[in-house]
């Protein structure tokens, strides 16, 4: 493997340093930034991914459970079967607004993994016509998104149909599809946050038209994706098993973890950050790391415990989730220090919630990154959970894991020759499956000995790699 060359301008900054540095890539700027960004993806270790939508379809399909068949696995695949016919449809009549790519490369893997990181948000604008849900638009609205500025200065893309013939000669420059090309090329693991539906999303958006079925789209992606995917979802649910499992939930919890580990002495990791003297002028520094101390008022169980709430910000109960965790950690008595002070990643804000970013992709696909990055180290030090092999203390737990611990068993000898980073290895049981959300078990990304890859797929293949051996 070629030794990582470090990019012009470049210095490492401390984690202590709260504010993570995000490179705004817009129309006007993607050439000036596009150097930076491939270089970023060519040596990255993992490659964290967060989109933003502009809806999702009919969540009823999006969530189907189940139907009367008396086979188990018939049921199953019918559900899944019909999830995906959903997913197609959403992904051609919804687009992508935001795309967030945030690059790892591991400096040092022993005895505490240092991680070099950059982290972009691109602005998208699809040149067809598509559907915007008000639900999304209020939601995105409300956690800062400038449509705005994303109709002003999006990068346009083109999303793929049956008759275009992409990566070969275009009418319209299609630097996202670049990109996409780059990602693939970097042959690294890509990491999502229950990231079924955005792989979806990508794959029709900057890639090719969806499958027919989630077989042949599932056997596209385990050859798109030679070293693997993880879902961080998936790590939470079925290896950690985390009370919750919403993305700023997840991420907080894994900062909270590793500040217990620094306070005791035990291995975290180190982060270094780019400061894109470049284009500097192009970068947002924002406060992923802040902390919320009590806000008086009453937990909002709804947001607790799924990270979504109806009444949005006019709920009058508290949606911080500092405190949710804090809850959820008394109620299973594994608080082991009570009345600690800060941790040294944090600023504490006084009975507000600080706006971290979080629903911005390229925050979102940062912290994606983060929680991945020390699910890892914290899997390595209990070895047991990360084979499946820690005993659960009441049968009850005991009969609700046994399906899952015997899917993902299968799973970790399946996945033997994935050509994991080191730093990543104890998540290996987790590798190339996706979460279903209400499915007892996830999406296992593995080819059927029956089914063949699409051909638009292979077509994309082979012009992805004809142009880069150019």
């Amino acid at each position: 493997m070629t030794e990582p060359v470090a990019a012009p301008d470049v210095q490492g900054a401390s984690l202590s340093e709260t504010k993570v540095p995000v490179v705004q890539v817009l129309a006007s700027n993607i050439n000036e930034i596009w150097p930076s960004l491939v270089h970023s993806i060519k040596y990255s270790s993992f490659i964290a991914l967060d989109l933003e939508l502009s809806g999702l379809g009919d969540r009823k399909n999006l969530m189907r459970k189940h139907y009367t068949s008396t086979s188990a696995q018939r049921n199953f695949q019918r559900s899944v079967d019909d999830r995906y016919t959903a997913i197609v449809e959403a992904a051609k009549s919804r687009s992508v607004l935001a795309l967030g790519v945030s690059c790892w490369r591991v400096t040092r893997d022993e005895p505490e993994p240092e991680y070099y990181v950059q982290t972009y948000n691109i602005l998208t604008l699809s040149r067809d016509n598509y559907t915007v849900e008000p639900d999304a638009l209020q939601f995105l609205v409300e956690h800062g998104f400038d449509f705005n500025k994303q109709y002003k200065e999006g990068v346009s893309y083109t999303p793929s149909t049956e008759d275009m013939i992409v990566f070969k000669e275009k009418k319209a420059p299609e630097p996202i599809r670049d990109l996409f090309a780059a990602i693939l090329l970097a042959k690294c693991p890509v990491v999502t946050h229950n990231g079924l539906i955005d792989i979806a999303f990508l794959y029709q958006s900057f890639y090719a038209p969806l499958p027919p079925t989630m077989s042949i789209f599932v056997a596209d992606l385990q050859d798109m994706f030679k070293s693997g995917i993880l879902d961080t979802k998936c790590v939470a649910e079925f290896l950690i098993r985390e009370t919750a499992t919403y993305l700023e939930y997840l991420f907080r919890k894994c900062n909270k973890r590793m500040t217990d580990a620094v306070a005791a002495g035990k291995p975290s990791i180190n982060l270094s950050f780019s400061e894109h003297k470049a284009i500097k002028h192009w970068v947002n520094h924002v406060e992923c790391f802040a902390s919320n101390q009590s806000t008086g008022r009453e937990l909002c169980e709804s947001y607790a415990n799924h990270g979504y709430c109806k009444s949005g910000k006019s709920c009058s109960k508290s949606h911080n989730v500092d405190e949710a965790i804090n809850s959820h950690d008394k109620k299973s008595k594994k608080r082991k220090v009570e009345g600690k002070t800060p941790a040294i990643l944090s600023k504490q804000h006084n009975g507000e919630v600080v706006d971290t970013g979080c629903h911005r992709a390229g925050v979102d696909a940062f912290m994606t990154g983060f929680i991945v990055a020390n699910y890892a180290i914290y899997l390595k030090a209990h070895p047991k959970k990360a084979k499946g092999e820690e005993e659960e203390k009441t049968s009850s737990k005991k009969s609700h894991y046994q399906s899952r611990d015997n899917h993902m068993s299968v799973t970790l000898e399946e996945n033997r020759d994935i050509p994991l980073p080191l730093v990543l290895d104890p998540c290996r049981r987790a590798v190339n499956c996706l979460t279903l959300s209400g499915k007892n078990i996830p999406l296992k990304v593995m080819k059927s000995a029956f089914v063949k890859p699409s051909a638009a797929h292979m077509r994309q293949q082979h012009e992805i790699a004809k142009k880069s051996s150019k």
